[in-house]
C-alpha cells in the first residue's frame, strides 16, 4: 500500500513539474495587446488571479487584473500577466522575472496578387 501511494506520489510530482517548465516556454508566446481569453488559451488557468483591490493592492494596478503561474523553483519566479479590465487586454507580461516589451508585427505582402505595396516594394532606378 504505502509503495502504490509512493509512485502516486511520484507522478503527481512529476505531472506539476513538467507543468511549471511548460509555463515558462508558453510565457514567451504571450504578445502585449492580446485579449485576456487568448492569453488564458495559451497559458492554462493561472495558480493564482490578483484582482486590484482598493486599500490593498499598489495603487498603480487599478483598474487592472494579475495572473501569476509557477516556474521550477530554479528560477527567479513565476509568470506574471496583468490585464486591464476595462479592455480585457494584456498590458504586461513578465516571464520568470524578466519583462517582454511590445512587439511590433509587421504583415508581409500580399503575395497571392502578384505585386508588392509601395512601401516593400524597392525603388524603381530612373
Amino acid at each position: 500500500m504505502r509503495r502504490a501511494a509512493a509512485v502516486l506520489f511520484l507522478l503527481a510530482a512529476g505531472a506539476c513539474s513538467r507543468r511549471e517548465q511548460a509555463n515558462y516556454r508558453h510565457c514567451l508566446r504571450l504578445r502585449i495587446g492580446m485579449t485576456r481569453e487568448e492569453a488564458l488559451k495559451i497559458m492554462g488557468p493561472p495558480d493564482e488571479t490578483l484582482p486590484y483591490v482598493e486599500g490593498k493592492t499598489l495603487a498603480y494596478l487599478k483598474g487592472r487584473t494579475a495572473y501569476e503561474w509557477s516556474n521550477p523553483a530554479a528560477m527567479p519566479g513565476p509568470d506574471h500577466v496583468s490585464v486591464e479590465d476595462a479592455t480585457a487586454l494584456v498590458e504586461t507580461i513578465r516571464c520568470s522575472g524578466v519583462d517582454l516589451q511590445a512587439q511590433v508585427f509587421v504583415p508581409p505582402p500580399d503575395l497571392s496578387t502578384g505585386t508588392a505595396s509601395s512601401s516593400t516594394a524597392p525603388a524603381a532606378s530612373r
